[in-house]
This record gives structure tokens, C-alpha cells and sequence, in this order.
């Protein structure tokens, strides 16, 4: 689906004035999708990106929508926090990725003047040293593996071979071992996990359809749910918080929902947006059982634990125009919080997914930071980083939500072709939404997360 269908339909009803003329003179509720004739009752299960667009969607037809949230907070993994007063961090989802996206589009309609491209140096540590990315490029020492590092970045969508684990694949080309850890920050931990977890199928597979684009905006103030709050306030309004679901029997005619205090919800199509995790734990039970291709889907798609932590120091050590430091042995990146932000401080977000969450995870918190400033003193070893430390840092474990379990889903190697089967309805009575369930590149983003939202509603109002 091309962005500007997207827009349009996301646009669909605002009042009159608020809307884009160019983009809306033709949308009608009569073409917003192609043969829609459902007119019943939906339940949402779910108040996160997906589920809240789904549910402002559906309500632009008329339909009876109710969005049951096990928290006590919408937003799902778009979550901030306000422990510093001249600072709001985001400690879930924290950028817009590219500008061809609904998402994109949202925040240039509703928060121009809150976007902030996230622009700057990004700096790797490597033989004790921090280096310029054309330095690891041109580097003699490295016998041009740096470059060779950036060309296999560049061509994951395009790999020809079988499958097997990104580390095995990376073992095939001349890398000096100095830069295992950088390979490893840029891809690894980026989609959530590790180059030892990652599968080549399923990492072209979402690599090739990637089609948003490359640059990266965050907001000068506010949150990033506060988009949602501004765009969607009709869809938030129909969440019932605290309403964890415990089963799904859709074995009749209606489905009926039932939650934990044993209330039971009665509709015609049921819309299941919960992290992956939670079907994995099997926390909702469903009547009759899932078919066994979707449960292989399930069992077969990974998502692991993730960590952000968000120090503060009274003064950068960092170079000026530093957008995010790689290759840490604790932590694989770092990034800038403050950039953009109008703050008297500096902060510094360490970004940890997979086995190096999962290691820094077994410390306390107060350890966890102490080994992180000993690696930053380290890295600048004239920055005056303890000194500069202030003491306060934001420390956020995605796998201790009890409701989300984990960080996002990742590209394992047994998922290739897995999450077109998850995303997939039953009976036409059970449909599925969620970043895990995006199967055109958008995995692990808002963006995707909005798109699988889009697709489920296209499905109910066609059924």
C-alpha cells in the first residue's frame, strides 16, 4: 500500500478545515476500502500503536468498537518518562524512521514544529580508540575490512545464499576480528537481538521490502504518544484499562472475550494487537485451540529483552556533533539523548538488546550503571566522565513489563515467511495486528505496527 493511501485514510473524517485538500478531495467513506460491507461489533485487544489506529479506523465506519488494555496506560512500547524535570525521555519507542511512512506524515500534520532530525557523527570503538566511520573505511590496518563491513550493511535485501546465522555469514568475508563488535552493534542489536540470532533469510526478507527510508526524526518536546493522543482521542477514548484478557472462544457465533476479574465481552470479530511475547506465553487462551501453522508461526518468531538506560551529566565529554558512539564491549550503542533538546544537561542513552541486555540484566541497577561510566571512562579517558556523572540515570528492562515481556521482534533464523502466517486471520472471526506481524519490512516499528493496523482493518471490514 503507497503512503499516500495511507495518509488518506488516516486523515479520513477529521473535521472540516483540519484536512489535507490535495489528499482528502476525492476520499469518500465509500472508497476508503474497496467492498467494505462488515457492520458489527469488534474488540481490540490491545491499546498500543496498532490497536488505537485500528480502532480510529474502524470508527470512521460506524463500527462498535471497544479496546481492552491489560495496563493501567495506553501507548503499549511507546512510553516516557518525566524523573528529569528539563528533559522527557522516551523509553520505548523514540524515533520516526524515514520520511515515507503514515507516521512520517502524521507528525509533519499534527507536530511540525515538535520534529527534530536526528542528524550527527557517529563515532566506533575500535583497537582502544574512538574512529570516524571514513576512518574504519580507509583504515590500511583493517586491509579493507572496514569497507567491506559497510557493503555487507548495504546489501543484506540482495543475499543470495541459503539460510544461516548472520555471525556464520559474516565468517565468509575478510573482516578483521576488531570489528566483530561494530558488525554486531549495526545490525544485531539494532533489529533487537545479536548477529548470532539473526537469520540471513529472514533478514533479507525484511531488509528487501524495507521502503521507508533512511533518515531519523525525534521531537523537540512533548512525547511520542502525544501524537497519538492529538490524532486518535477518539479511539483512546473507547479503552477499558486494566482488563487483561485471559481467553478467546470463538467457537460460535460471537466471540466472547473474558478478562481476569472474569467479565466477558460478546463481538463479531476479535483484533489481537498484544506483543509477541504474550502469545508465546500463551497468557490468553483461545477456544478452539490456534491452528498449528499459527502456532508454529508463533513459536518460530523470536523477540528478546531490551534495555535503555539514560544517564545524565552536568557537561558533554562527548565531541560536539556526536550522534551516537558503537562498538562498546558492555553496550553496543550509545547515543545522544539531548540532541535537539532543549536542556541545561547532557544525557547519554545506553541501547542494549539480546545477550548484552540479557548479561547487564543479571546486575542491579546501581552495578549496571557503574560498569557502564567504567566504559565510558574508558572511551574518553580525558572527558571527565565520573566527575560529570551527576548520579541520576533512567533505568528501563522491556522484559520486566509484565504485559509486553520483551524489547520487539527480531529476524531469527526459523522466521522467514513465519509472520504473513501470524498476521493471518481465523475463521474470520480472530485477526492479528502488531509490529511482529508485519510482513513488508516494517518489523520492529511504530510504522509497521500501524500498517499491520491497517491491514486487520482492511481484512474485518471485507470479511
Amino acid at each position: 500500500m503507497d503512503r499516500r493511501t495511507l495518509l488518506r485514510h488516516l486523515l479520513l473524517g477529521l473535521p472540516v478545515g483540519m484536512a489535507l485538500p490535495t489528499l482528502l478531495s476525492s476520499c469518500k467513506d465509500d472508497d476508503f476500502i474497496d467492498g467494505a460491507q462488515f457492520q458489527g461489533k469488534v474488540i481490540i485487544i490491545g491499546a498500543g500503536a496498532s490497536g488505537i489506529y485500528a480502532a480510529h479506523l474502524l470508527l470512521k465506519y460506524g463500527i462498535d468498537v471497544t479496546v481492552l488494555e491489560a495496563s493501567n496506560k495506553t501507548g503499549g512500547r511507546i512510553q516516557s518518562n518525566n524523573s528529569f524535570v528539563d528533559i522527557t525521555l522516551e523509553m520505548g519507542a523514540e524515533e520516526i524512521h524515514g520520511r515515507k511512512s503514515v507516521l512520517y506524515d502524521l507528525a509533519q500534520y499534527f507536530a511540525p514544529s515538535r520534529l527534530n532530525e536526528v542528524t550527527g557523527d557517529d563515532y566506533y570503538w575500535i583497537s582502544n580508540q574512538l574512529r570516524t566511520e571514513k576512518f574504519i573505511i580507509e583504515a590500511e590496518e583493517l586491509n579493507g575490512g572496514g569497507a567491506t563491513l559497510f557493503n555487507i550493511l548495504e546489501s543484506y535485501g540482495s543475499y543470495p545464499g541459503s539460510d544461516m546465522l548472520l555471525s556464520e555469514y559474516l565468517t565468509a568475508f575478510p573482516l578483521d576480528p576488531r570489528l566483530e563488535l561494530i558488525a554486531n552493534a549495526l545490525t544485531g542489536n539494532e533489529y533487537g537481538s545479536s548477529n548470532d540470532r539473526i537469520g540471513m533469510l529472514a533478514l533479507k526478507e525484511a531488509e528487501a521490502a524495507y521502503s521507508s527510508g533512511l533518515e531519523n526524526f525525534n521531537f523537540k518536546t512533548g512525547t511520542y504518544w502525544n501524537l497519538f493522543e492529538t490524532a486518535f482521542a477518539d479511539a483512546i477514548n473507547t479503552v477499558t484499562l486494566n482488563a487483561p484478557v485471559t481467553s478467546i472462544d470463538y467457537s460460535g457465533n460471537q466471540v466472547l472475550v473474558k478478562t481476569n476479574n472474569g467479565t466477558e465481552y460478546q463481538a463479531n470479530r476479535v483484533l489481537v494487537t498484544v506483543p509477541l511475547t504474550m502469545l508465546k506465553n500463551n497468557s490468553i487462551g483461545f477456544v478452539p485451540a490456534l491452528p498449528s501453522n499459527k502456532l508454529q508461526a508463533i513459536s518460530k518468531i523470536d523477540m528478546g529483552i531490551g534495555i535503555k538506560i539514560t544517564l545524565q551529566f552536568s557537561a558533554a565529554f562527548w565531541l560536539d556533533g556526536t550522534s551516537s558512539i558503537v562498538g562498546g564491549l558492555k553496550v553496543p550503542e550509545y547515543w545522544v539523548t539531548s540532541n535537539g533538546k532543549d536542556t541545561g544537561f547532557s544525557y547519554l542513552t545506553a541501547f542494549l538488546m539480546g545477550p548484552s541486555a540479557e548479561e547487564l540484566a543479571l546486575l542491579s541497577h546501581q552495578q549496571a550503571v557503574q560498569d557502564i561510566i567504567a566504559e565510558l571512562v574508558t572511551m574518553f579517558p580525558s572527558g571527565a566522565v565520573a566527575s560529570k556523572f551527576t548520579g541520576a540515570f533512567v533505568y528501563k528492562n522491556w522484559a520486566d513489563e509484565p504485559f509486553i515481556g520483551g524489547a520487539y521482534s527480531f529476524p531469527s533464523i526459523t522466521s522467514t515467511g513465519q509472520r504473513e502466517i501470524l498476521a493471518s486471520p481465523v475463521n474470520s472471526k480472530v485477526y492479528f495486528a502488531g509490529e511482529a506481524t508485519n510482513y513488508n519490512g516494517h518489523l520492529a516499528t511504530v510504522h509497521g505496527a500501524m500498517e499491520s493496523g491497517f491491514r486487520a482493518v482492511k481484512e474485518i471490514l471485507q470479511a
